[in-house]
């Protein structure tokens, strides 16, 4: 079941000294302002909006309307009769342009064309092709058998025998030097895991334990007790004196202002 609705207690009446005051500065103040601004509407409506239509009415009539038409005449009889003639002339200079072209091609470039065809097809036939088979038949052919010979030469009599020598060589110093220090680098860290670093991690772990068992746990109990009985409780007793100070004094307060000026919830 659902308990009944209480009305809440009615808020308690203003003093007439509270009111009054408040009621004169509201005739002062307030009322001359809210007839300022009836009448500002009311001239407004009446009186601007009337005087604004008027002079709209006369600008589109005696400015805007011969100014159009002005600008349709404009266009009608000067600009679009110019972009023709000026559409007509460019066709033309096209046109002339074009066919000063194509009498250039057909008198000048295509038989100059020719003519420098011809004698690059006889100098390509009598003279590049014969300079070019004697280069390579008596230049690049031996040049590359010389350079191959000596690339073969090379390898096989210094190359060969010089990478015979270096690897010879590594494999030496591997043995004689490289796997006797690794052996030997192994086994030091090895040891220094075993001797040092494995007791010294022991150590540090146990004392890490010893310490935080025995120092930092006991001091921030202690810690935490004194806050607890120290600043705990005065931060616990300023924040009851604040929900007091609101409960008992503020909100009383707010509700007797509320009620000399005459406001709702």
């Amino acid at each position: 079941m659902t308990t009944p609705h209480r009305p809440e207690p009615p808020a308690p009446a203003a003093p007439a000294w509270v009111t009054w005051p408040i009621r004169a500065v509201a005739l002062v103040v307030v009322l001359p302002v809210q007839l300022l601004w009836t009448a500002a509407g009311a001239v407004g409506r009446h009186v601007l909006v009337p005087v604004g239509r008027a002079l709209g009415w006369l600008l589109r009539t005696f400015v805007i309307a011969p100014l159009l038409w002005l600008l349709r005449q404009v266009l009608q009889w000067v600009v679009f009769p110019l972009r023709h003639a000026l559409r007509w002339l460019g066709g033309a200079l096209l046109a002339a342009a074009a066919w000063v072209l194509r009498m250039l091609l057909r008198l000048l470039l295509r038989p100059v064309g020719t003519v420098v065809v011809a004698v690059l097809v006889f100098l390509g036939r009598w003279v590049l092709r014969p300079v070019g088979q004697a280069v390579y038949r008596w230049l690049l052919t031996p040049l590359v058998a010389a350079i191959g010979w000596a690339l073969h030469v090379s390898y096989r009599w210094i190359l060969t025998p010089l990478g015979h020598a270096i690897g010879w060589s590594l494999r030496a110093a591997y043995r004689a030097i490289l796997r006797p220090t690794g052996r030997a680098v192994a086994g030091a860290v090895r040891a220094v895991h075993r001797w040092v670093l494995l007791p010294g991690g022991t150590a540090l772990v146990w004392a890490s334990r010893v310490v935080h068992r025995h120092l930092l746990r006991p001091a921030g109990l202690a810690l935490a007790a004194v806050w607890r009985h120290t600043f705990g409780a005065l931060v616990r007793g300023v924040g009851a004196a604040g929900r007091w100070a609101r409960d008992e004094v503020l909100r009383p307060a707010g509700l007797l202002v509320r009620a000399a000026l005459g406001l709702r919830r």
